[in-house]
This record gives structure tokens, sequence and C-alpha cells, in this order.
């Protein structure tokens, strides 16, 4: 059964081509996963398809009714008009673990997450549309996502970048690529493998085509070097000129029968070359080195309306360190980068080395100016400065139809590249991210792993993306229990210390571990091949297969 069809839908804004002629079928009771680059237009078509913006041309038809829609979008600064009193709502509330006490201004982006989607999916609606529900959520909340969305009887849409997510949950694939859509069935791990097949067999295809172009050129050529001659020996005085004539008009005729051919069979079935999957490269460069020590903290202690949040925080940051923020939502990270910048009060003593340079990026990125252009905002005196920044710009996934669009136009994708090249031009010592891949499409996410590799300043980071906190953190800050320890160990290391100190655990929590284990080796291992590697079609199988088999375990 069909819930709708999306037929020619079109959006442009202002002269930019958005969605180009979209058109597929919404099964009733699928989940379907949209994929695509920052900006390609995926949270675009959630908003058609929630009726929030009216396409250019094209429709949205509803096979029966319109049916009752739920849109939950990526990010939301206020409470907005939610009921929590809703018995659905707390239900949810307390599967996620979010205090009935706790209140939407004062909680952490985990905890807002969860609220908001206590919610929306408490509605109970028809089609549920979902913006990037796993930013911010902690393991055990995210499973409990899977579950609701895996036994629901909704239609849902999601956009997301999270791979483990959509494996787990989707039906279907709508990639959007360049204004076009193409449909995948399957999961995210089917939906990589089929994209790899169809790229190589149309890079096959158009080596071949190129071949015959360049030897059919090359015919033209021969025949064409042929005719000048013929011409020439025309033009000569002697008894043969109307024999080189006859030659010559027959060579040209050949040539143009040639070129007829090939210009109609290129014009039926000219094969594209493949385009080349997205890629950025960011440059960041802290500047200065500013001793041994970069902060230090003593004796803190933060509570909220004399609720205690921690507590007896005493530990040391030193130069080039790279430390990861470990713990549930709620627990204070967020709070605590805030007390770095100076935006929350404490009790206790915190030093901050002088004259070194901070570079903070909270979850939302919504402290951007909305009403300037990325042209103004990074506007320069000199020409050779603008061209500089231009090519970083363009390095970091930006077109020249970015240039004189507002802040306040660009997704939640672009605005991390912006703050992200705030910090290439200060040459931030100290980089303070909070969830910093949430927005971030997967070459996104992969090119700024690779550059905060190399990132010789110091890094301090809370994300729920486990291979990029696996790769990048050498130490780690835990909260847990009101209290913040630092240990200077990576994730695996310190999950394999807390393993070992357990007195035993089931046949089916070990297998479990050990899958997840496996799981994320061949995600770490994936994160560094490109698609062409011929070692990525074996990964992504393994990868399936051991999603498969954890689905099974927790079913």
């Amino acid at each position: 059964m069909l819930l709708g069809r999306i037929k020619q839908l079109t959006y442009t804004v202002a002269d930019t081509m958005i969605l180009d002629k979209l058109s597929a079928d919404l099964p009733e009771g699928a989940c379907i996963a949209i994929v695509g680059a920052n900006g390609a237009g995926k949270s675009t078509l959630l908003s058609l398809l929630a009726d929030e913006l009216k396409p250019t041309s094209g429709s949205v038809d509803w096979i029966r009714k319109k049916p009752s829609i739920t849109y939950f979008k990526q990010e939301q600064k206020e409470e907005g008009d939610v009921d929590w009193d809703r018995t659905e709502t707390a239900k949810y509330r307390s599967k996620w673990h979010v205090p009935e006490q706790a209140e939407y201004a004062f909680a952490s982006g985990g905890e807002r997450m969860k609220m908001r989607l206590a919610a929306a999916l408490a509605e109970d609606n028809e089609l549920i549309l979902l913006d990037e529900p796993t930013n911010h959520l902690d393991r055990e909340s995210l499973d409990e996502l899977v579950n609701v969305i895996n036994e629901g009887k909704a239609t849902f849409v999601i956009v997301s970048h999270d791979r483990h997510f959509i494996d787990r949950t989707a039906d279907l694939i709508f990639e959007i690529e360049r204004g076009k859509l193409t449909v995948y069935e399957g999961n995210y791990s089917a939906y990589r493998e089929k994209k790899e097949r169809d790229r190589e067999i149309q890079a096959a295809q158009y080596e071949q085509q190129q071949r015959k172009i360049e030897m059919v050129e090359g015919q033209i050529a021969q025949l064409s070097e042929w005719s000048a001659k013929a011409h020439a020996n025309s033009k000569k005085k002697g008894g043969a000129k109307e024999y080189w004539r006859m030659k010559a008009k027959k060579k040209d005729v050949q040539i143009r029968s040639m070129r007829t051919r090939l210009e109609a069979e290129l014009a039926k079935d000219r094969i594209e070359k493949p385009v080349e999957e997205t890629a950025v490269a960011f440059d960041v460069k802290g500047k200065r080195k500013k001793g041994h020590r970069v902060l230090e903290l003593k004796g803190v202690r933060k509570d909220f309306a004399g609720i205690e949040l921690f507590k007896d925080v005493s530990f040391t940051v030193q130069t080039g360190e790279r430390i990861a923020f470990i713990g549930p939502n709620g627990s204070g990270k967020t709070t605590l980068f805030k007390m770095l910048i100076g935006e929350e009060k404490f009790k206790g003593e915190l030093w901050l080395t002088n004259g070194m340079t901070i570079g903070y990026m909270d979850q939302a990125v919504m402290d951007l100016p909305e009403d300037v252009t990325i042209a103004d905002y990074f506007h320069t005196d000199t020409f050779e400065e603008q061209g500089k920044i231009r090519v970083q710009l363009t390095n970091l996934g930006f077109e020249k139809k970015h240039w004189r669009l507002k802040l306040s136009e660009l997704s939640q994708g672009e605005r991390v590249k912006v703050k992200l090249m705030q910090f290439i031009l200060k040459g931030t010592d100290v980089l303070l991210l909070d969830e910093p891949t949430n927005h971030l499409d997967l070459p996104s996410r992969e090119e700024l792993e690779k550059t905060l590799a190399t990132f010789p300043g110091t890094l301090l980071f809370a994300s729920h993306d486990r291979f990029f906190t696996e790769r990048m953190a050498s130490g780690l800050l835990i909260f847990e229990g009101g209290r913040i320890r630092k240990l200077p160990m990576t994730l695996a290391e310190w999950e394999n210390g807390q393993r070992s100190s357990e007195p035993s655990v089931s046949s089916s929590v070990a297998d479990r571990l050990r899958i997840e284990t496996e799981l994320q080796a061949v995600l770490g291992k994936l994160s560094m091949l490109k698609t062409g590697d011929p070692a990525y079609a074996e990964l992504d199988r393994k990868f399936y297969e051991l999603s498969k088999a954890l689905r099974e375990l927790n079913s």
C-alpha cells in the first residue's frame, strides 16, 4: 500500500535549483532514510512533505487523504508549544530517563533532544518526519529510538548522517545528489554497495565510450589529412584535377557521415563521467604554544538552583592533549565547556594560560549572525587575502552559489563549516567542540577527522560518534556519579578496563560486546578508505553482517 507519491517535485530559491523534478513512491509503514551531502536539500524535502514549504512545481499526492504529520526539526532553542503532561509524552520521557523536574531551558543538548522526541513521538501520527533525530543521543537512548521506529506502524522519513542508525532502521534510501533523487532498496550498507557497483559499471562504460570516441576521432583526423592532400592536388596543374576533386569529395562525405553517426550515438546513449563524491579539506593550524599547561581546575563545584551537578573536580590539561568528554546526557559536558569560556559561574579555581585563543563550537551553532552573507562575513580588505579565503571555503565544500546566501539560509552542516572557517582564520590554540560531527555528512566527517589528527593545538571535545572519539582522543574526562575524572587512555582501553573488572557477564551480553567491538573495528577501517578501494566492499559487507547479528541479539 502507498501512503503517497512525490511527482516531479521542484524547488528553487531565487535562481538556485535546490530540488529538480523529484519523483518517488512513499510506501505505507516504511522507514525511508534521506541521504546526501550538506546543503543537498534533505531538510527542504522534509519541509515540502510537511507542507511548510510550497514547491516551485510538481506535487506530493496522498493516496487516500492527507495523513496526520509529525515534523521533528534539527535544532530548537525554545521549548515551543509542547504538552509535557500527556501520558504518552511522560512514557517516553521515562524510557529515556529524562527527569520529570527537568526544565527545557536548563536541560543539556541530549536531554532537550529526548524531551522533544518524547513529545513528537507521543503525537502518534501517520507520517513522522525526523530531521537528525540521533544528534546528542547516548547509546541507550539511540537503541530506544531504533525500537520505536522498527516496532511502529507509522511511515517514517528520516534525515541522518549516522550510518549505523540507518542500517538498523531503513527500508529505503532516498539519495539526493545535485538536485536529483535516486531510490535504493534496503538499508545504508545495501545502498552503498549498490551505488559503488553502479559507479564501477558507469566508469567502465564511460572508459569504453571514450576509447570509441578516440578511435573515431583518429579515423576522422586521418580522413581529414587525406582530404586536405586531395584538395591540394586538385588545384595543381595537370590532367588529374578531376580525379583528386572526386577523391576529396568522397573523403569529406565519409568525414561528415562518421561525425553524424558519432553525434547521434552520443545523443542517444551518452555515458557521463562518474561524478566524484563530495570531498572537503580543513586546514586548522594552532599558531602558538603557551608553555606546558593550557588550563587547570582545582576543587571546582557546579550546581543549578541548589542541585549539584558535579563537585571536587581537579585536573590539568597540557598543551597538545586531545581529550574526549565521556558521560550520559545531562552529566555536565556542555556546562564544563561554558565554564571554560566564561559563560557559566562556579565555585573553585579555574586557571587559563594568558594570551591563549579558544575556539568554541556549541551543539547547535546558533551564534552566527543570520542576516549576513558568507561573502560579507568573510570579507577582507585585500584581493589576495580574499582569494585565499575563497579557496579555503571551496575546500570546505562551498560553491559560488553559496557566496550570496545569508548564514540563516545555510544548512546546519554548512554552519558547522562556517564556524570551522573562523577557527582556521584565527589560528586557534585550543578547540572546544561540542558534538562537532552532528550535522556533517560522511565525507565531511572523514575530512574533519583527518585534519584534526594533524591539528597541533589542544583539543577538547564531546561526541557520541564512537569512531570519531576512538580516532581523536588520547585521553578522557569521565563524567559519572557527580564527579569528573581525567584518565590518560583511549575509549577502547577504558571500556576494556571496565569490562575486565566486572565479575561475570552472560553469554548474550558477551556476544553483544564481542560483536560491537568487531563492528567498531570495521567502522574504523571503513572511515580510512575511499569507496573505490578494493577492500571497501568486503568491509561494507562485513559491517552489514555484524549489524544484522547485533539486531538479532537485541530483538
